[in-house]
């Protein structure tokens, strides 16, 4: 047996223990057949229909699920962008039928060979870019490939005529019959036959070719697979192209009776299922994927027939998703190991003490933060109310950043989710206000402790489990906030619509759009300073340290999950003072107000600015909200949604590859250049300084290394 038939061989025999996944899916497959016996405790008999309907809603998950599965069993990663890798081939079937008067199955055809072709040039021009960063590093850069995705979809349904909304297509095989009380097409039936091929189809790609036992083999040693002479490239290559075909099939047989919303993204909702079924099969299993689909499927439209709140499928994902951390154990695989946290989030070192001082340095500091101060202080004044209210809005996107700073930069811990957290804030601060009428700033700590309860319980079924998962369940969360919680359906008399402005010591009136906006930037500039002095003491020391080396961390007795839970509640508490001050910019709250895109939206402008400093996420969240409002002024709501998204996802995918520690390193570059000329000017030697000149030189004439060497050994 070679070398490269054992590595495979010993890839193939590894078997993964999923009774605590197997244990769930048995709780729902039992819920779903408690229906049928006699005397049972649940509320209503189950008709055959809603059977009928979960199982084709749950065919569509189990897909989904299958996708997800497949990406991350081979580039250990969570793509994010997959729901996106399917929308835009997708909306090129849906514009050639619908709109041009195409064969169906030829634009079938022509989709899904898109799907293919797109999901190979993805991993070509971007997946392979990153092969030796973090997996989380790439995760991230899912999140940007989703965002540049989306502009082209827009792009296509601008081309096609298809960018509006578009509800039930007619097909030829759109015939219906009723299954009582809901109808059943032959689009439902065509998803049902997909499913089964997808599974049979994968399975034996994996579990029966080489090419599949090496592709999994590359997955947990891709260095060793390299040496042995496995082509990982070209495997990899064509399992994005498998993806993409997948993620295609999935949305163009689910849109003839799901419609066609012309969005930017992906919404985070629509690909919430697959990630509750994928966690379900614990990102590894693509049978327990079809069973735990179809099974979240029945069970989603069991409580859709008995239950009359809104979303509430929704909050099902959500509670799937955490019973499925928490039932699981842990096991971390070696291609896990040293992949959880957020070690590229820059490094950015602060100026040496004996510089500090010098008036060379101080000057410019000194000056640089006073023409903040007199911008951020002037500008208002002159300005037009609505855009001081834009101001005040985008201050509290910088409170949201620095939480992600901590939670992040400092914590490694990605959160996909953070205004879910802030809408807890303002719902909290808002019925403080309005239903029991206290004080604002006791209003703002009763967010604040709202905001950090919140996100320990999010954050504690992440920690049991290495890897991704805080993202998944951050999300999740955002979701079902944003469609249940925040539902004035569901909740009307907690969801604060509307509240009253108070005035503070009776004497500033928050119905002053300035006033507001400077509570707004107190509360940014008191975050700041909160946020430097952790992160100066020892405990803002431990964050980093636990995040640099967790083993390490522990063995010097460091708890490092209580430290991790520290590092949740300080920024909680951080998301629920921005929640508090946005209930009061905007006088209110409700359904949309803290979309899910917004999450992925803070998060992106964050890490372009750089997670690894307070001023560099500032500087990020301020940039794009600059062009947010510049690009509302100028160009219309199309137009203005693809030249955000191409900047957001573009910048996005650019400063992970160039510089992982965002713009923000390009600038500490540039001040460490006249800090070394200061220093040589006044004869100094500082050693941080040299030893960053000569990583520098070494980066800009590698050849010196050779010479050196040459010289040595002559």
């Amino acid at each position: 047996m070679t070398a490269v038939q054992q590595f495979t061989r010993t890839a193939q025999e590894r078997v993964t223990e999923h009774r605590p996944t197997q244990i769930l899916l048995g709780a729902i497959v039992a819920y779903s057949i408690l229906y049928w016996v006699p005397a049972s405790p649940l509320p209503r008999v189950l008709p055959w229909g809603v059977i009928t309907q979960g199982l084709i809603f749950g065919t569509s998950y189990a897909l989904l699920a299958m996708g997800l599965i497949l990406i991350y069993r081979t580039t250990r990663i969570v793509n994010f962008a997959y729901g996106a890798m399917g929308a835009m081939p997708g909306s090129l079937t849906v514009g050639l039928f619908v709109a041009h008067g195409w064969n169906y199955w030829l634009a079938i055809l022509v989709g899904v060979a898109v799907g293919v072709a797109s999901g190979a040039l993805i991993e070509m021009l971007v997946i392979r870019r990153f092969a030796r960063s973090s997996r989380l590093v790439l995760t991230v850069a899912s999140i940007g490939l989703a965002q540049v995705l989306g502009a082209i979809g827009l792009v296509i349904g601008l081309i096609l005529g298809t960018d509006a909304l578009i509800g039930n297509i007619d097909t030829p095989i759109s015939g219906q019959w009723f299954v009582r009380p809901y109808p059943v097409r032959g689009d439902h039936l065509l998803m049902l036959g997909v499913a089964p091929i997808v599974l049979v189809g994968l399975g034996w790609f994996l579990l029966r070719t080489d090419a599949g036992r090496a592709v999994r083999a590359a997955a947990e040693n891709e260095d060793r697979a390299l040496l042995l002479g496995v082509p990982v490239r070209r495997l990899q290559t064509i399992v994005w192209a498998v993806a993409g075909g997948i993620s295609t099939i999935t949305f163009i047989t689910k849109a003839p009776f799901t419609g066609v919303v012309p969005e930017a993204m992906v919404g985070a909702s629509a690909i919430l299922p697959g990630l509750a079924v994928a966690v379900l099969a614990r990102f590894t299993s693509l049978p327990a994927a079809l069973w735990g689909g179809l099974a979240l499927g029945v069970v989603e439209w069991t409580i859709r027939w008995n239950v009359t709140a809104e979303s509430i499928f929704d909050v099902t994902f959500l509670v799937v998703i955490l019973g499925a951390l928490l039932l699981r154990r842990h096991q971390t695989s070696r291609a896990e190991t040293g992949e959880s946290s957020w070690d590229s989030a820059g490094s950015l070192k602060p100026i040496p003490a004996r510089l500090r001082k010098l008036p060379e340095v101080r000057v410019p500091a000194v000056g640089a933060v006073v023409l903040g101060a007199v911008l951020l202080l002037v500008i208002p004044l002159g300005a037009a109310p609505s855009t001081v209210v834009t101001m005040s809005f985008a201050v509290v996107w910088g409170i949201v950043g620095i939480s992600l700073v901590v939670l992040t930069g400092w914590g490694g811990n990605i959160s996909l989710g953070q205004f879910g957290i802030v809408g807890i804030g303002a719902m909290a601060a808002g019925n403080a206000m309005m239903r029991w009428n206290l004080d604002l700033f006791v209003s703002i700590g009763l967010a604040i402790l709202a905001g950090a309860v919140v996100s320990v319980l999010i954050g504690l079924p992440a920690l049991r489990i290495r890897g991704l998962y805080l993202a998944v369940t951050t999300l999740a969360f955002a979701v079902a906030l944003d469609s249940y919680f925040l539902n004035p359906v569901n909740f009307p008399g907690w969801v604060p619509d509307r509240i009253f402005q108070p005035v503070l010591w009776k004497r500033f009136d928050l119905d002053s759009q300035w006033v507001t906006f400077y509570l707004c930037l107190a509360g940014l500039l008191a975050t700041i300073s909160v946020v430097r002095r952790v992160r100066a003491s020892r405990a803002g020391r431990v964050m980093i340290g636990t995040r640099d080396n967790e083993r390490a961390a522990a063995a010097m007795a460091v708890p490092t999950i209580r430290v991790k839970l520290q590092t949740f509640v300080f920024a909680g508490c951080i998301a629920g003072l921005g929640g508090a001050l946005y209930v009061v910019v905007a006088g209110g709250t409700g359904q949309g107000s803290f979309g899910p895109a917004m999450s992925l939206e803070v998060f992106s402008f964050a890490v372009i600015g750089g997670l690894g400093s307070v001023a560099g996420a500032l500087a990020g969240i301020f940039f794009f909200r600059l062009v947010d409002f510049t690009l509302a002024q100028a160009v219309s709501g199309d137009i203005a949604a693809i030249l955000r998204l191409s900047l957001t996802g573009g910048g996005l995918l650019l400063v992970l590859y160039f510089l992982p520690g965002g713009l923000w390193q390009f600038v500490h570059r540039l001040r460490d250049r006249y800090l070394r000329w200061v220093a040589d000017r006044r004869g100094l030697v500082v050693p941080s300084l040299v030893a960053d000149r000569r990583e520098d030189q070494h980066e800009d004439h590698p050849e010196d290394e050779t010479n050196v060497i040459k010289g040595a050994l002559s």
